[in-house]
C-alpha cells in the first residue's frame, strides 16, 4: 500500500527541479526518507493526505505551466482588445523586476519559448510600436510583499500613475497562485502607498488574475481555506504564539474557527484536515526549536514564512511548481538542515534557509 501511494506522489511531482543540474531527482526512495521522519503511526496517513492534496491540482509541472501561460497570453490579448497576437505583443511590455534566477525571469523565458513555438515571434518584439499595456507575471502571491514593492517602484520610476488612472495605459497582473488575504492586503497597501488612490482597489482598473486561488481570508464569504490553517486545540499552541515576543500584528488570524470551512472540499475529510494540520504544526515547531541563531529563528514559522510582525503560525501554502517551492509552505516540506535531522520533500534551489 505505501509503495503505491509513494509511486503516485512521484508520478505527479517527478519533474521537480528538472531544469537544474543540482543532482536532485524525485524518487520513491526520497519520498520514503521524507515520510520516515514523522512518527511511525502517522506515516501512511501523511502520505495518503499529501497525495490527496496533490490530486487537487496544486502541483504545476513544466508542461502544465506552458499550457497555463499560453492560455493566459490569449486571454490577455482578448482582454486588451486585440485580434492579432503580433499587434498585442508590439504594444505590450512585460515587467521584469526580479533577478535572473527568480521565478519571474524564469517564467518570462518560458513564455518566450512558447511564443517561438506557437507563433514564431520572440519577446524582443514586445513594445516595439510603443507601450500601451503592461503585464506583471509571477508564480505565487502569498503575502504580496514582492509584488507590492515591485509595482510601486515600476509605476513611480516610469511616472505611470496618472496615465493608468486616466486609462491611457493598462496594467494586468497574473500569477499561477494567489492568496485571497494577501491580495486584498496588497490592494489596500498600494492604495495607502499612493496617497489613498482608489485605483488599486478597483478590480476592473487594476486586475490581478490567477490560475489557482487559495481562499484564506477568514472574513471572506465562505472561504475554502485550501491551505494549512489550524483551529484552536487543547495542545497548547498558544505557548508558541506567546514566544513570538516581537510579533504583535494579526493575532486574531492565528487560528481558524472550528466551523471553518463550512464544508470540507480540499482535505479528504474534516477530521483528516485537523490531524494533518496538527502533525505539520507539531513537527514544524520542533524543527524551529532547534534553530540556535535567534535572528534566523525569528524569520521562520512552522507553517511557512510570513511577515515577522504577524503573531501567527505561518502562511500555510499548499501549492508547488516544478521550478521551486515557496518558503510560505509548511516548513516540513522544504527545511533541509542535517543538524536538525530533517530533509524536505521539496528541496529549495538557490535560496538560503
Amino acid at each position: 500500500m505505501i509503495k503505491e501511494i509513494i509511486e503516485n506522489i512521484v508520478a505527479i511531482t517527478q519533474d521537480y527541479h528538472s531544469d537544474y543540474n543540482n543532482g536532485f531527482v524525485m524518487t520513491p526512495q526520497h519520498v520514503l526518507e521524507w515520510v520516515n521522519q514523522f512518527e511511525e503511526k502517522d506515516r501512511v496517513f501523511v502520505l495518503n493526505e499529501v497525495l490527496h492534496i496533490l490530486q487537487q491540482g496544486v502541483y504545476i509541472s513544466k508542461a502544465k505551466a506552458k499550457e497555463i501561460l499560453w492560455e493566459f497570453l490569449n486571454k490577455a490579448m482578448t482582454f486588451f482588445g486585440y485580434q492579432s497576437i503580433e499587434m498585442f505583443l508590439r504594444e505590450t511590455h512585460f515587467i521584469n523586476s526580479q533577478a535572473a534566477h527568480k521565478s519571474q525571469s524564469v517564467l518570462l523565458k518560458l513564455l518566450n519559448d512558447i511564443l517561438v513555438e506557437k507563433t514564431g515571434f520572440k519577446m524582443e518584439i514586445c513594445g516595439s510600436l510603443g507601450v500601451r499595456n503592461y503585464i506583471y507575471l509571477d508564480d505565487v502571491l502569498a503575502s504580496g510583499g514582492t509584488f507590492k514593492f515591485a509595482i510601486k517602484k515600476f509605476i513611480e520610476e516610469n511616472n505611470l500613475l496618472k496615465r493608468l488612472i486616466n486609462k491611457e495605459l493598462r496594467i494586468l497582473s497574473f500569477f499561477f497562485c494567489t492568496h485571497s488575504w494577501g491580495l486584498d492586503n496588497t490592494r489596500y497597501s498600494l492604495k495607502k502607498l499612493f496617497d489613498d488612490e482608489n485605483y488599486f482597489l478597483d478590480v476592473s482598473k487594476f486586475p490581478v488574475g490567477s490560475y489557482y486561488k487559495i481562499e484564506n481570508n477568514l472574513k471572506g464569504f465562505n472561504p475554502k481555506l485550501n491551505l494549512v490553517y489550524p483551529e484552536k486545540s487543547k495542545n497548547g499552541y498558544d505557548a508558541y504564539l506567546v514566544s513570538l515576543e516581537t510579533a504583535t500584528l494579526q493575532p486574531d488570524k492565528a487560528y481558524r474557527k472550528g466551523t471553518q470551512p463550512s464544508q470540507e472540499a480540499f482535505f479528504s475529510s474534516r477530521a483528516n484536515r485537523n490531524r494533518l494540520e496538527q502533525i505539520f504544526l507539531d513537527k514544524g515547531i520542533e524543527i524551529i526549536s532547534k534553530i540556535q541563531d535567534k535572528s534566523i529563528k525569528h524569520k521562520h514559522r512552522p507553517l511557512g514564512k510570513t511577515y515577522p510582525s504577524y503573531k501567527t503560525f505561518g502562511t500555510g501554502t499548499l501549492f508547488f511548481t516544478w521550478r521551486n517551492i515557496s518558503n510560505t509552505c509548511p516548513i516540513v516540506f522544504w527545511w533541509d538542515n542535517p543538524a536538525h535531522n530533517w530533509k524536505g520533500l521539496f528541496p529549495l534551489h538557490n535560496r538560503g534557509i
